[in-house]
């Protein structure tokens, strides 16, 4: 028995006759008929009376109508809702996003999929880069937003903007009250909070010019390393997507034109073509306004 099989029954006992039922269902009379006396061998049962070319159903038949009806409704509904997984209207996006990109950049991305695919809940896993690396491996998420430097490894990954870094503090803790950029020697003399991923990095960088860094804070991520800056403790180093839309006008951003300091956001899954389609939305609309 097959769903088929119910279609042709159910066809049968709406059209009445054999000869009605073949043209609803586009197919020659011989075929179908072979078809119903193969679903009653199997019930073992009659499902039909025939009076000449009239089908009437048997009380088994009408029992059997009733289930046909059901087992017929939920295939077309698990259609529907598949359907509605293949276009975004169902489903869930199980996705990890660094500190760093959860300013304005992937606020907006979230918001512009959830206009788009409404009834998909959304699940944001929040963590480092290598902490949402070793839950992809988990298959705890199924893609996430991180940033350079990390290793690849055998993840695919799409790269969609680099970033410089910026520094954003009180105006007190900067002498160039006209620029919108502070070089290394300025910021050698400000206190600065940085978060612990980018500490190495950042010394080095300083003290390939020769110079020593003036480290206040040390924390575990970009939102923490903002709150500080904003508080007036300090200079906080952050790349642009992990900056504010607005800040108090005693607030300063500068940027800080160094290549090494700067970075890119990636998209990172184990393989594109197994992303459930939620997943998947969410990664084209992203590469296709990067």
């Amino acid at each position: 028995m097959d769903i088929r099989q119910l279609t042709y029954f159910v066809a049968a006992v709406e059209e009445k006759t054999i000869t009605a039922a073949a043209e609803k269902l586009h197919m020659t009379q011989p075929p179908l008929t072979m078809q119903l006396h193969m679903l009653e061998d199997e019930l073992g049962c009659k499902l039909f009376r025939r009076d000449g070319r009239t089908l009437s159903l048997t009380d088994a038949g009408q029992h059997f109508y009733s289930r046909a009806l059901e087992i017929i409704g939920m295939c077309d509904s698990a259609k529907s809702e598949m359907n509605d997984y293949r276009s975004g209207n169902a489903g869930e996006l199980r996705i990890g996003a660094i500190s760093s990109v959860r300013g304005t950049l992937f606020t907006d991305w979230i918001k512009d999929y959830h206009d788009k695919y409404p009834y998909v809940k959304i699940s944001v896993h929040s963590a480092n880069t290598y902490q949402l690396l070793e839950q992809l491996r988990n298959r705890e998420i199924d893609m996430a937003v991180i940033r350079t430097p990390f290793p690849a490894g055998d993840f695919e990954t799409e790269y969609i903007r680099r970033e410089e870094m910026s520094a954003i503090g009180n105006g007190k803790f900067f002498s160039c009250p006209d620029s919108d950029d502070i070089s290394l020697q300025e910021l050698s003399a400000s206190p600065l909070i940085v978060y612990r991923r980018w500490q190495k990095i950042i010394e080095s960088v300083f003290e390939t010019s020769g110079l020593v860094p003036k480290i206040c804070c040390v924390n575990d991520d970009a939102e923490m390393t903002l709150s500080l800056a904003l508080s007036g403790i300090g200079v906080g180093l952050l790349h642009t997507s992990a900056l504010p839309g607005k800040c108090d006008e005693s607030i300063r951003i500068l940027k800080l034109h160094e290549k090494t300091l700067s970075s890119e956001i990636a998209l990172v899954c184990q393989s594109k073509k197994s992303l459930p389609e939620p997943s998947a939305l969410f990664w084209k609309l992203v590469s296709e306004n990067k």
